[in-house]
């Protein structure tokens, strides 16, 4: 049998090593830490950006639809030098009907309903239309 020799450990030494290898270890987890945190940090900071550019977009869009009921037009605006957003210088279809109860369209002088199977702006093909319908009759 073999005797196995034995030294006495410096439990101060052995201690150290084992903290020296963790601290090394923590380090990556501090960094990680550090990284997420950051991360979180610039990601409230983005949303905050965009719920801002979101309120001041429709800051300027209520400051073009004000300028246009104000009587500009939207070429003079652009002519000014102004970028005009799309959602002024082409109101939607809901925007641009009247409404006078059920869904048809009123005479709001009149509170009669409107003829609504005509398109409102006569198209140059309306107008040539129109001309031949003239002269046939004639």
């Amino acid at each position: 049998m073999s005797v196995t020799t034995v030294t006495p450990v410096d439990p101060a030494a052995v201690r150290a090593a084992a903290e020296a290898a963790l601290n090394d270890r923590l380090a990556h987890i501090d960094a990680i830490v550090t990284a997420q945190n950051d991360r979180a940090a610039a990601a409230e900071e983005v949303r905050a950006a965009q719920a801002r550019e979101a309120a001041l977009a429709a800051a300027e869009t209520a400051a073009f639809r004000t300028a246009v009921a104000g009587g500009w037009t939207v070429a003079e605006l652009r002519k000014a030098g102004l970028s005009v957003p799309d959602s002024v210088a082409r109101p939607s279809k809901r925007a641009a009907r009247t409404t006078g109860g059920r869904g048809r369209g009123t005479d709001t002088a009149s509170g009669r309903p409107q003829d609504t199977s005509t398109p409102a702006v006569e198209t140059t093909a309306d107008a040539e239309q129109t001309a031949v319908d003239e002269s046939s009759a004639a």
